[in-house]
């Protein structure tokens, strides 16, 4: 099965060696390589967001900008593409001072061959993808626990509220009756069955307002409770439009 073919940046001020390395990248392994010749120019390049790097392999031993450095800079603009770090031989404090500034993986140059760079590289990109997975996933659930959290409080201003709404309508509607017919009877009777329709429209469009808040009351309890059953949407859709 083919590898996925990966973007690299290669970052060394050896000309000679950058030369050889991308072209077997790039003929053997089907890789696209970008060549840094140094620390500042792999900066620049990471900074424009012209490209998307999958990989960056870079030397140690770098004039003004060497391979630690380069990697506090990537770590300091929170880059996440991951990094290889080349080293020389009896570098092994390098490599190690490398992986603690977040390298995923180092090579010796004097055991550098292609098959082994293009297992490392393989094998880097596949740990990076995991972390990456793995980091959306914690977000997601962080994400699932702040929403169960949020629901609980709405379903508490839910059952909080209904109560309230509930008396609120039923005072309404006893005033509307018990006022209504004591007002009827001491107007004149020219404006009283003015009144009367004017009444009867209020009553009518308090039982619809009644019925579209505990519609809403209701189907926020369905979705708060995460089990929210087509059929009983269904139910109070009727409800619903059967008091328009």
């Amino acid at each position: 099965m083919a590898l996925q073919q990966l973007h690299i940046l290669l970052v060394d001020d050896d000309d000679f060696f950058s030369d050889v390395i991308a072209r077997q990248l790039e003929e053997e392994l089907h890789h696209k390589v970008t060549i840094a010749s140094n620390g500042r120019e792999a900066e620049k390049l990471l900074i424009s967001g012209k490209h998307h790097f999958d990989i960056i392999l870079t030397d140690y031993e770098m004039p003004d900008v060497n391979g630690l450095e380069l990697l506090r800079w990537i770590q300091e603009h929170k880059i996440e593409t991951p990094v290889v770090m080349l080293t020389a031989a009896g570098s092994e404090s390098i490599a190690v001072e490398a992986m603690k500034l977040g390298a995923y993986d180092y090579i010796r140059k004097e055991h550098l061959d292609l098959h082994h760079l293009g297992v490392v590289i393989h094998g880097t990109h596949e740990r990076h993808e995991l972390r990456i997975a793995r980091a959306l996933e914690e977000e997601r659930m962080r994400e699932i626990a702040l929403n169960a959290l949020a629901t609980d409080k709405v379903r508490d201003v839910l059952n909080a509220l209904t109560p309230s709404i509930n008396d609120a309508f039923a005072n309404i509607h006893s005033e509307l009756e018990v006022q209504g017919d004591k007002i009827l009877k001491e107007i004149p009777e020219r404006y009283r069955k003015e009144l009367q329709e004017l009444l009867k429209r209020i009553q009518k469009e308090t039982v619809a307002l009644e019925t579209a808040i505990r519609g809403l009351l209701g189907l926020y309890r369905i979705l708060y409770a995460h089990h929210a059953e087509v059929s009983e949407i269904e139910r109070l859709k009727r409800e619903i439009e059967s008091k328009e």
